[in-house]
């Protein structure tokens, strides 16, 4: 499963770098040097979905929660429009859904079930994110970016309530018809770390200040191993906007053998 996603977000990585080599200007007599360290803030939309996500039910209704993101970057530019970045990231990413389902199997207290109805999810995770990638910069202000990051998960919880609907032993059988004081929680089963992939795009709205849209999806099941609470695992997955300011910003703009810096 793990080394699916990874060719998935190599061919995704692929296909950017690709567009970006494409549309690199050919002239070299200037090539822009820059390091920058900025602070940003921003917010997560999204949680943890089923993998393969043919598992995600048909229908289904998200509600993610906007919750503040704090953190710092630091990137430095390289020769021909390519660069590097890392962020340090303190973010909360939580939603709630509801979903109907048919015949979900859940195995929890030693027990398997099969639930037919529909069921609510309440999930929360509090982490310090790492983003590690490479940059590349169209011109001065568009800028694609892809990479990995790493996670410590330092809360989390999973929670899921049966609302209406009934559960058996065994599939399309009604033993426990009211299952409205049925609650499955799953927090004490959930990794405490995390590793992905992400893809983004960033434009520079001011001098100083860029806007950044970004997409991460992680390798690893959020239940710790072996999963045995559902037929398939779960990852985290979550679409990203932040704001950047560059508290500390240098340029060197080379023209054939002539230097000029700014500051």
């Amino acid at each position: 499963m793990t080394k699916n996603i990874i060719k998935i977000c190599i061919l995704l990585s692929g296909i950017l770098l690709s567009i970006s080599a494409s549309a690199q200007d050919k002239k070299d007599s200037a090539y822009i040097y820059q390091g920058n360290i900025g602070l940003l803030i921003g917010t997560d939309i999204g949680g943890a979905i089923p993998f393969p996500i043919s598992n995600i039910p048909g229908t289904i209704n998200a509600y993610p929660h906007i919750n503040p993101a704090l953190g710092a970057s630091i990137s430095f530019s390289l020769i021909k429009g390519w660069g590097v970045g890392v962020e340090v990231n303190y973010k909360t990413v939580a939603m709630k859904a509801d979903a109907r389902v048919n015949n979900q199997r859940f195995n929890m207290d030693n027990a398997t079930m099969y639930f037919t109805g529909t069921a609510k999810t309440d999930m929360k995770f509090i982490m310090l994110e790492v983003p590690l990638y490479t940059k590349y910069r169209f011109d001065n202000r568009n800028f694609v970016f892809a990479g990995l990051y790493y996670s410590r998960i330092f809360s989390s919880s999973f929670v899921a309530d049966p609302v209406k609907g009934y559960s058996g032993s065994t599939p399309d059988i009604a033993e426990i018809i009211d299952v409205s004081d049925i609650t499955m929680d799953f927090s004490q089963y959930l990794n405490d770390w995390d590793l992905g992939a992400l893809v983004g795009y960033e434009r520079a709205i001011f001098d100083k200040l860029k806007l950044a849209l970004r997409f991460s999806m992680g390798f690893k099941d959020i239940f710790k191993s072996p999963n045995n609470y559902f037929d398939y695992s779960m990852l985290h997955a979550r679409g990203c906007i932040t704001l950047t300011y560059d508290l500390i910003s240098t340029k060197r703009l080379f023209q054939g053998k002539k230097q000029v810096v700014r500051r």
